[in-house]
């Protein structure tokens, strides 16, 4: 019994000691699992710290549910996301690197990035081809010792300078450095708190641009100088000139032309058709089939002229061809050629005339002198009539070749040898008046003169053609008879003779023409001789005494011819 009892106590003693043990180990356990909590609530704080969010208090979170949270797991998978983040982000900033690299090394200028004290931060490769003084890099360097090291530019517009001063963009057109030109532009960047932070400078070569535009002003000098000489000789010419295009619109005129047609090209907004042209005729040759390359259109073209006159104009049309052989349009000179025709007509009217008015004479002459010659008998009268009508003819034969010497000498410039002294105009119509009265039974004369002598200063033999040619043309113009009036007066130092009829009168355009060569109001009577010169010899005539002669006329009611002479000082 006592020995199951002392194996008891022993028994008792060891468990007791045992517990005691637990106890203390269990003591030390707790104590290393609070350091352990304490040490992995910090920790976590920590990297919450870091990560940004609110840390964990023990009332909001106790041990165990910290363990059974695992915010060490949370905050490790957040960081993994946060650095997979940053290594994409890296990624793309790597690119985003590369690629403003690439775009600041391929941009046609040179640029350079600057700190507010002008040292280098940034180049790209085209600074480094164009101003770079040294090889090696110059990050770091002040902006002139890398690229303003030439000695002429020291005392040039610095920009960067400006950019600092002014605090926005300054621009600066022309900077050379060597033999090269460029233009050069510097914008800040400025910080959050507004003072600058960079400078960019941009510097664009403009030598190849300056060296272009230098030629282009030469060849645009050498145009205008060209233009200024197309444009004389256009201005110089005395033809009208005009050049259309393949369009048919109207490109080019000189002065001439736009006198004729009336209107302006340069002050026309848009290049006119040809259908403004106030000639038809002149429109189709423009419009119409194209000639060949040494083929030129010629035709005669009536236009109206500044004083609404009607004028003839040759026209000649051209085609102008590109280098390709390409239809360009045509050139057009437009001459005047109404004297050549007026010329023509004139010379036509003459053989008719001077044909008709020869032949007339002519054939009575071999007429009556053929008589003569073939029949024998013939009394003195009828001799005496014939030879009288041969002289007659024979003399109009020489008023005829008068006539045309005269007007000869006067177109060759030689004029007429004139022997002015003073004359009696009354005595001399008396004398004219009285060789018409004999042959013309018909008419009546009146002279209305001053009671006292009328003076003039002229050459007689002038003075008797003058009025001979104007009282015969009014004897002509009067077949029906009438009277024939000459009229004197004296107006200060003029006498003022005046020579009407009342015979067939002419129509308003055959006044115009009636001092022309050649020209016969009545060409187609073939009873009225003559061969239109007398009236243009008076003219001349009396132009040379220093005078004046007009006409008025109206059909059916006679014609007045006045002469205006200066009379003897």
């Amino acid at each position: 019994m006592s020995k199951m009892t002392a194996d008891n106590d022993v028994r008792l003693t060891e468990l007791t000691a045992e517990l005691e043990q637990l106890r203390e180990e269990n003591t030390r356990l707790r104590a290393n699992r609070n350091e352990a909590y304490a040490y992995i609530r910090t920790k976590v704080n920590d990297m919450l710290s870091v990560v940004g969010t609110k840390t964990l208090r023990p009332e909001e979170l106790d041990d165990q549910s910290l363990l059974d949270f695992d915010p060490i797991g949370i905050v490790t998978r957040t960081f993994q996301h946060v650095l997979e983040s940053h290594r994409k982000l890296n990624h793309e900033l790597s690119f985003a690197h590369d690629e403003i690299q690439a775009i600041f090394d391929s941009v046609g200028a040179a640029l350079l990035v600057l700190d507010p004290r002008g040292r280098v931060l940034a180049y790209n490769q085209k600074t480094k081809d164009l101003l770079l003084c040294k090889d090696e890099d110059v990050y770091g360097l002040p902006c002139h010792d890398a690229v303003c090291c030439q000695e002429e530019q020291v005392k040039a517009r610095c920009t960067f300078v400006d950019v600092l001063q002014h605090r926005c963009e300054q621009r600066l057109q022309e900077w050379t450095l060597g033999d090269r030109s460029f233009t050069v532009v510097g914008r800040p960047l400025f910080a959050d708190d507004g003072e600058i932070s960079h400078v960019v400078m941009a510097y664009s070569d403009v030598t190849d641009y300056k060296k272009a535009q230098g030629a282009l002003q030469k060849s645009l000098l050498e145009t205008q100088e060209a233009n200024a000489k197309v444009h004389g000789i256009l201005r110089s010419a005395a033809d009208s000139l005009l050049v259309t295009d393949a369009d048919d619109h109207i490109v080019l005129m000189n002065e001439r032309a736009e006198q004729l047609f009336g209107f302006c090209l340069s002050s026309s907004t848009e290049k006119p058709s040809i259908d403004i042209l106030p000639s038809q005729l002149l429109s189709n040759l423009l419009s119409g089939p194209a000639p060949d390359d040494d083929e030129v259109l010629v035709r005669d073209v009536a236009l109206s002229s500044e004083d609404s006159s009607e004028r003839t104009y040759q026209a000649r049309v051209a085609v102008i061809r590109g280098s390709e052989q390409d239809y360009r349009g045509r050139i057009t000179l437009l001459h005047d050629v109404t004297r050549e025709r007026e010329v023509d007509r004139m010379k036509s009217d003459f053989v008719s005339t001077a044909a008709h008015e020869l032949r007339t004479p002519l054939s009575t002459i071999l007429g009556y002198a053929d008589l003569l010659l073939t029949q024998e008998e013939h009394t003195r009268e009828n001799w005496r009539e014939y030879l009288t009508l041969i002289q007659d003819k024979s003399e109009n034969l020489a008023q005829i070749v008068g006539d045309l010497l005269d007007i000869s000498r006067i177109e060759a410039g030689e004029g007429l040898q004139l022997s002015y002294e003073p004359c009696d105009l009354g005595k001399v119509c008396q004398q004219v008046v009285a060789e018409f009265s004999l042959d013309c039974t018909k008419h009546q004369f009146a002279i209305e003169f001053p009671d006292y002598p009328v003076l003039i200063e002229a050459d007689r033999y002038a003075l008797v053609q003058i009025l001979e040619n104007l009282v015969g043309n009014a004897v002509k113009y009067s077949p029906s008879g009438g009277t024939i009036c000459l009229q004197a007066e004296l107006k200060n130092t003029m006498c003022h003779l005046a020579v009407s009829d009342s015979g067939l009168g002419m129509l308003p355009d055959q006044v115009e023409r009636a001092f022309e060569k050649f020209y016969r109001a009545d060409a187609t009577n073939t009873a009225i001789s003559g061969t239109g010169l007398g009236l243009t010899i008076v003219k001349h005539l009396v132009e040379a005494h220093d005078g004046t002669v007009a006409l008025q006329s109206q059909r059916g009611h006679g014609t007045r011819v006045s002469v205006h002479l200066p009379l003897v000082q």
